[in-house]
C-alpha cells in the first residue's frame, strides 16, 4: 500500500509523510473546469449529498421514493425542481420489501410517472436487518456496483447504519467520511434521511433540527427539512375544499451550499404524494406541536377520523381487509377510538364475528 502512494506520489518515499498537492488558483473564465451536470435543478450537483430531515413517522420515505422516481424519468420533483435524467439506487434499510414495493407502484401511479422508465432505471436494494454500520454498506456498494453505473443513490434512513451515538461529533464525522468515499467510488450523489430531535423545533436554524450532532446539518452540500404543519380555520377549510381531507401540510426549508436557498416551500402530503400548496394558505400556519391536534378544537374529531383513514391507507395497501388488532398495534390508538371513528367513516367499516373483527373498505 505504501509502495503504491509513493508510486502515485501521495506521500514521500524518504519518510512515508502525506504531501499535499496544490495549484495555483484559476482566474481566467475560459480555463475553469466544468461544473458537474445539476441532479435536482438549483439545489444539488453530482457529486454532492443531499440530507432531507423530518420528525420521526413524518413519511420522509416519500419524498425521497418521489425524488427516485423524478430522477429515472427526468421529471419534476415536489411540482417545483426538475431532474436530470439518470440511473438511480435506492438502499432501503427500513421498510419490508413487498411494502416498498407497493410504494414505489403508488407513487409511479400518482405521479403519472412513465413505468417503463422507472422500471429500467430504478433499482432497489432491500437490505433490512443487514447492514448496521456504514462502512461495512459502503464496502458492500462499492463492490456491487460499477463507477458511474448510477447518477443518485439513497440511502434510507442514516440511522439504521450510524453505529455509536448520534451526538457524538467523531462518530458522525466519520460517517459523513463513509458517505465521501460512495460518493467518490461511485462518481454519483448521494441522498439520506435524518430524523428531528425530540421536542418542537421552534426558534433553531434549519442546521440544527437533526438530531444528534450538528455535523449532520453542517456536513451536506444540500439540506431540506421538513416540519409539520398545524392547520388554522384557513387552511383546514381550504384542505377540505379541495378534496385533500386527511391531508398533511408541511414546510420545506433549505440550506443549500451551491446555489441560492430557496424559500420555504409549503406542500401537502395527499397519499401517497406531496403536492404544492398553491393557494398560499399554508404560510400562516406554524409549525405543529407535539400532542396538539392539527385543527381547531370542533374540527378535531374529524381530523383524527381522516388521520385514522389515512394510516389506513397506507397500512392496507391492496388489501380489502385487515384484522382490527393488527391495525391497532400499527397506529398505536386505543381500540375504542379506532372504533368509534371506523363506524363514522364513509370509506370503512368494521365487521365482527366470534372470534375477530376485521376493517373492511365499504363497498361504494
Amino acid at each position: 500500500m505504501v509502495e503504491e502512494l509513493i508510486a502515485n506520489g501521495e506521500v514521500d518515499g524518504a519518510e512515508g509523510t502525506p504531501v499535499i498537492h496544490a495549484e495555483p488558483a484559476i482566474t481566467e473564465y475560459e480555463e475553469l473546469p466544468e461544473l458537474p451536470p445539476e441532479i435536482i435543478e438549483g439545489v444539488i450537483r453530482k457529486g454532492g449529498k443531499l440530507l432531507v430531515a423530518g420528525a420521526s413517522k413524518a413519511g420522509k420515505s416519500y419524498p425521497l421514493i418521489e425524488l427516485a422516481v423524478a430522477v429515472s424519468t427526468g421529471g419534476w420533483w415536489l411540482d417545483r425542481f426538475k431532474c436530470m435524467k439518470g440511473r438511480v439506487l435506492y438502499v432501503n434499510l427500513e421498510i419490508q420489501r413487498p411494502q416498498f414495493m407497493h410504494r414505489v407502484c403508488r407513487v409511479t401511479d400518482a405521479l403519472h410517472a412513465n413505468r417503463t422508465m422507472v422500471n429500467d432505471n430504478l433499482m432497489v436494494a432491500n437490505l433490512r436487518s443487514k447492514y448496521s454500520d456504514a462502512a461495512t454498506l459502503v464496502d458492500g456498494l462499492i463492490a456491487t456496483c460499477k463507477r458511474g453505473e448510477f447518477d443518485l443513490v439513497i440511502i434510507d434512513p442514516a440511522y439504521k447504519i450510524q453505529p455509536g451515538s448520534e451526538n457524538d461529533a467523531d462518530a458522525i464525522t466519520r460517517f459523513c467520511a463513509e458517505l465521501d468515499r460512495l460518493v467518490e467510488a461511485l462518481d454519483c450523489t448521494v441522498a439520506y434521511s435524518h430524523h428531528h430531535s425530540k421536542g418542537g423545533q421552534g426558534g433553531k436554524n434549519a442546521q440544527d433540527w437533526a438530531s444528534g450532532s450538528g455535523v449532520f446539518g453542517r456536513d451536506a452540500d444540500a439540506l431540506i427539512d421538513m416540519v409539520e404543519l398545524g392547520m388554522n380555520d384557513d387552511a383546514f377549510m381550504a384542505e377540505r375544499l379541495r378534496g385533500r381531507r386527511g391531508a398533511i401540510p408541511f414546510r420545506l426549508e433549505f440550506v443549500l451550499r451551491d446555489f441560492k436557498s430557496p424559500e420555504p416551500l409549503n406542500i401537502w402530503f395527499t397519499h401517497p404524494i406531496h403536492v404544492t400548496d398553491d393557494t398560499g394558505t399554508l404560510a400562516s400556519c406554524n409549525a405543529h406541536k407535539p400532542g396538539r391536534a392539527h385543527c381547531p378544537g370542533r374540527d378535531r374529531s374529524e381530523a383524527t377520523r381522516a388521520e385514522i383513514e389515512a394510516a389506513l391507507e397506507e397500512f392496507m395497501g391492496n388489501q380489502e381487509e385487515v384484522d382490527r388488532k393488527a391495525f391497532v398495534s400499527y397506529i398505536g390508538k386505543d381500540k375504542r377510538t379506532i372504533n368509534k371513528h371506523i363506524e363514522e367513516s364513509k370509506l370503512f367499516e368494521l365487521v365482527s364475528s366470534a372470534s375477530s373483527t376485521i376493517i373492511r373498505r365499504r363497498r361504494i
